[in-house]
Order: C-alpha cells, then structure tokens, then sequence
C-alpha cells in the first residue's frame, strides 16, 4: 500500500484514487482458477441467485461500492480516524467529491407527468427518485454490525461479545432447526400460503451474490478445504453429514448509496421493492421486453414447481385482462394495454396481499394494529414522501425467510374432486420444470388443486430434512443446509444480533438463557435449552434462529419480533408507495368505481378464472378441511368485460 504523502488536503483524492486502481486490477485477474457453470449444487445455487438482469448497471454498481469501500478503509486507517469521522459532514462532502467520476448511483431528474410506475422504480418517490428502485442499496432497520474493526464490511459478522468466534451455522442448525425426518404440518393454512409468500418475497428482494467475468462461477471449497478469498465465506459441517466437511459460500454483492457516501458495505437488490409485480413483470425495461417470448420478471420462477405454478396463474391473469382491454379500448396501442393491465393487475396483487395474505401470517390483530388491513371500499390514501419503501436487508436476509419452515417435503397434484393423485420428493424438484409439463399426472391446475387441499407445515423452529440436509441436491450427501446458510447469510450482510433488534422493537431483549423474565421470554423451554446449548451469551445470538424459534403470536404465523419486523416492513411498502392502489391521486390511481372492483377481488376469483378448478373456498390460504366449505366459481365476483367497462376511455 502507498505511504500516507503527508499533504491531508489530498489524502481522500489520493485514496480514491489507489482504491480505483486496486478494484479494476481485481476485475482483471477474476475467472483464474475457477469453473464454469455445470451442473451440481453450487451451480444450481448459482443460477439462483446470479445476476439476473442488466448485468453492465450491476457491474458498475458493483465496481463503486468496492471502490467506496477499499477507499474508505485506506483512509479511516491512514488519518487514523473512525468511521464515523469520515462520515462527519466536511469529510463526506470531501469524499464524494473525489468519488464523483466512479459513482454510478446518482440521483436523476423525475418527470412529475408519468402516469405509470416505471419498472424499475426509479422516480416513485419524486423526492428521492432512487429509494426502492432496482440494482440499489438495501436500506436497514438499524445500522450493520461487521467483523472489521472498523465496520466496514469487509469482514462479516464472526465474533462473540466475548471475543471468540461465533458458533458454526451448521451446529446452530443442528441444535435449532432440527426437526428429525418428518416436521409436523399445520392444521389452518394451506400449502398455497407458503409459495405465494415466496412469489411475494421474490418480488421485493433479489440479492446477487458476487460473481466473476467471464461465466465462471466462485467455488468457495476445494474438497474439504475452505477456499481463501474476499469473495467467500465458507464453514465447516461435521463429518459423515455431507460428502465434505466444507459448505460453499459466497458473499452477497454490494451496491452505492446514492452519490457514494462513505459508509458500512449495504447488500445489492436487484429487484424494485415495490409491490408491484416485478415478479411478473421484471424490474428493468429489458426484462420487461423479454415477457413476449414466455419469460418471467424474475428467473427464480422454477426453482420449484409451486412458485411456476403461481407464476403461470399471474401470467395467464395478464393476458385474459388485455384482451379484454382491446376489445373495449380498440384504440389502445399494445403499450396501452399492457401498462393498463400491469396497472390493473398489480392492484389486484397488492389487495390480496393486505387483505389475505397478512392476516393470515401476521394475525387479525396484529395487521389490524399496524393500519395494513385496506378499507373495504373507497380510498385510504396514507402516502407519505418522506417513507422510504426499499427493503429492508434484515427483512430480506432474515424475517421473511420464515416461510422456510413451513415448506414441506413434497410435490403433490390432485384431481377435479381434490382427491390426491400423485406426489413425489421436493428435493428432485428444484429448478425443473417436468411437472409443468406433465399436466397428465402433474400439470399446473393439479399442483393449484394440491396446494389449495394441503395443510402446510406447522410454522415452528424447525426444517424439513429436504431443505436443511438436501438442498439442490443432485447425488447423496451433496446438498446444503437452507438454515445453516440463512445464519451465515445474515453475518454477510452484517445483520446485528437477534437482541438488537428486539430493542428495536421496543421488545425486552434476553438477559439470560431461561425462558422467562429476564430470559427468552417469547421462547418456550425447548427452544431456550436450544439456544443455549450451542451460544455462549444472548448477545450472539443471530437474528434468524432467534426469530424462528419464538413461539407464534395468538393467531400468528410469526412470533412479536419476526411480526415487528414484517409489519413495519409491509407499512413501508403502503405508505411509502406513490402508486399503491388505494391512493386517491386521480393523475396516477382508480377511479372509485375502478377501485371498488378491485376490492371485490380475490386469489380464489382469480383461480376460478384462470384454471379448470370448478369450486374453491373463499379465502385461498385457508384449508377447507376444517369445515369451510368450496363454493361454485359462478358465485364468486367477476372480472369480466361488463367490470371491466369501468376502464373504458370517454372521449
């Protein structure tokens, strides 16, 4: 490293400068040593989270948060000041300044006319144009914690408050996640519950972890040796559980704040954050124009054969709606009709999420207290410029991972009767796409039927085997542990300790291990004994297992520090969406009349519509095996060209 030139009016420029150099050196040298993409679970794992869209905006995003970072390390070190000096106003404004020809994230120019949310979220907050768009920051709910002395984010999470190293994410998954072979199932919600809340989940977070040039991908183990380089961030597993005893990681990517400020290292998202069906519809212009040669928004959409399906059930939606759109508006060119029907169909999407789908994860009181439920009819405009919705990176990283333990270990279909036809191990599903096409024995009607008839499973601590010992798995002993890599995940991402965020909260943090006063007071026995068998003190405990193992609110899916947190994050999306559907902003909303429609709609209205499913219960997520009866979809609300005429265009 150059030696400080002594001259401190150059120092930030000077490190600009060797920070740059440094970064595109690394560039350079990337893909040495390393594999292209075949297939096997790393790979798998790689087409997950890969960059999925607009790979050159990644890259120079990518390239100035590595650049803030390295410059930012040089400095605190070389003036021998903190962090939090080089964020001071004077130095700050020096660093971005220098800064000013590598920072990719700048703010823009937002045309307040535009009648339609752009599909990257850029300019939903005329204010802050970039808050919740694509190929961003994700913001936090309270500032990151890394392993660097400086908390830079260089190093991740890694240490206990006592100073040694923090447990091994495979024997936390081991002593907490861990529910033997068969994880009870639920007894109220449906197995339809647990992947639209994954559709919902990949349309507001999408992190890429880092990647190299040229197609190669990281390989963060050598057999049973971690791999040393800034990139990965492996752990062991006990011998005899895998065929190695290292498991491949590799770090999440970075991105700027806006002008790239000085600052902690923040995750990539390479989604919008919005609700707004980028799932569907993608989050950048390109992947928007790829929708007419049957791609998805998201390429997520067959990690598993459920996700496809819901995703088919929105596409189909989309295209019933804009043919009926040109029938009533012939004037309507197809960009017309295609903003009119994302338009149209978001709202649908975003009043079955805060009408169904959290009441049921979050409980009647609980979204009732936060102000999520919507008014059954009319406007209830609650937009606030000064919300910023992006996502949360513990949400992301953390909280809304809850889903997790509810997914089971099965594909199933089932006949017009709701009868079970077949099912088949989930392990040997991932990324395939044959019961898709199978519609004999599978087909995408039979997996809706399955979903709508099975009980998920219980929402609690613990994984199922397919998931936690058998991840994208493709031979024996080969798979991952989905529990042991959210845990390490969360430690990339700098995410601090389950008990800051229950301060967080307003929640008692655990001052002890007992379950009770002073202790876990919101896990029962078992879980605490869990807990304490393999942490030291509560202060290390992470974010994920804490969470996971508290025993579920009355009525909730969640327990009060995963609800805290999911709540908040959801109000964020409502308040601080300009185009959220109950606003009463004529230039950008519904009419009345419009949005009344859309209240009387449903996911079971829009399975009616879209499926050969000939009756359904009225609420999707709920099963009907307690008692609740299917109704007939000729008695369910219609979305036909008679409703449909309220979007018909007077002249």
């Amino acid at each position: 490293m150059k030696p400080y030139s002594g001259q401190r009016i150059d120092i930030v420029s000077e490190s600009v400068a060797e920070a740059v150099a440094l970064v595109d050196r690394r560039f350079q040298t990337r893909g040495i040593g390393q594999r292209r993409l075949g297939y096997d679970p790393v790979s798998i794992m790689n087409i997950f989270s890969k960059v999925k869209a607009a790979p050159r905006r990644v890259f120079s995003m990518a390239r100035s948060a590595d650049i803030t970072e390295i410059a930012s390390d040089i400095i605190t070190r070389r003036m021998s000041i903190t962090m939090g000096d080089l964020q001071g106003l004077g130095m700050s404004l020096r660093f971005v300044t220098a800064m000013d020809s590598n920072c990719a994230m700048k703010n823009m120019i937002c045309n307040p006319a535009d009648i339609y949310r752009q599909s990257n979220g850029v300019c939903n907050n005329l204010k802050n144009p970039m808050w919740g768009s694509s190929i961003s920051a994700q913001p936090r709910f309270i500032p990151a914690h890394y392993g660097d002395s400086k908390n830079i984010g260089m190093i991740p999470r890694y240490l206990s408050v006592s100073g040694e190293p923090l447990p091994n994410p495979r024997h936390i998954s081991n002593s907490v996640h861990n529910g033997g072979t068969s994880p009870p199932r639920g007894c109220q919600f449906t197995v339809l519950l647990t992947f639209f809340g994954q559709f919902v989940d990949h349309d507001v977070i999408s992190t890429p972890t880092k990647e190299d040039r040229g197609g190669f991908e990281f390989r963060c183990c050598n057999g049973n040796m971690p791999v040393s380089r800034p990139e990965c961030f492996p752990f062991g597993t006990p011998p005899g559980e895998f065929n190695s005893t290292c498991m491949h990681f590799v770090r999440s990517e970075i991105a700027p704040t806006v002008d790239c400020l000085p600052g902690p290292r923040n995750q990539m998202n390479q989604a919008s954050s919005f609700l707004d069906l980028s799932v569907t519809y993608g989050s950048t212009q390109q992947t928007e124009q790829d929708l007419v040669d049957f791609s998805t928004g998201d390429q997520r959409h067959t990690e598993n054969p459920f996700l496809n399906s819901i995703q088919t059930l929105f596409l189909r939606e989309h295209n019933r709606i804009a043919d009926i759109l040109h029938g009533i508006n012939l004037h309507w060119n197809g960009e017309r009709i295609y903003k009119e029907t994302r338009k149209l169909l978001t709202g649908i999407y975003q009043h079955i999420i805060f009408k169904e789908f959290l009441p049921a994860l979050l409980g009647d009181e609980l979204t009732l207290q936060l102000g999520l439920l919507p008014k059954p009819v009319g406007f209830n405009t609650q937009y606030n410029e000064n919300v910023d919705a992006g996502t949360r990176n513990a949400f992301g990283a953390a909280a809304f991972r809850i889903g997790h333990t509810m997914v089971g270990s099965l594909v199933g279909s089932s006949d017009q009767n709701f009868n079970e036809k077949h099912n088949i191990p989930l392990e040997n599903e991932f990324f395939n796409p044959r019961t898709i096409y199978d519609r004999k024995n599978f087909g995408v009607e039979g997996m809706l039927r399955w979903m709508l008839s099975q009980f998920q499973s219980q929402s609690d601590r613990f994984l199922t085997p397919t998931v936690r010992n058998r991840l994208f798995q493709t031979r024996p002993g080969n798979g991952f542990d989905l529990g042991a890599l959210n845990i390490q995940r969360g430690r990339d991402h700098g995410l601090p300790s389950y008990n800051s965020f229950r301060r967080h909260c307003g929640l008692q943090p655990a001052l002890t291990f007992f379950a009770g006063p002073t202790g876990l007071v919101d896990q029962d026995k078992g879980a605490a004994l869990a807990l304490q068998m393999i942490y030291k003190h509560p202060d290390d405990i992470d974010l994920f297992p804490g969470g996971l193992s508290e025993t579920p609110l009355k009525g909730s899916l969640v327990g009060p520090t995963f609800g805290c947190l999911i709540g908040l994050q959801f109000l964020m999306y409502k308040t601080g969406d300009r185009f959220y559907y109950e606003n009463q902003f004529p230039h950008t909303g519904f009419t009345m009349e419009q949005l009344n429609i859309i209240k009387q709609q449903s996911l079971s209205s829009l399975l009616c519509r879209n499926t050969d499913i000939h009756s359904v219960q009225p609420k999707a997520f709920v099963s009907p095996l307690p008692g609740i009866h299917r109704q007939p979809c000729y008695s369910f609300p219609r979305l036909g060209e008679q409703e449909l005429n309220a979007w018909r265009e007077r002249h």
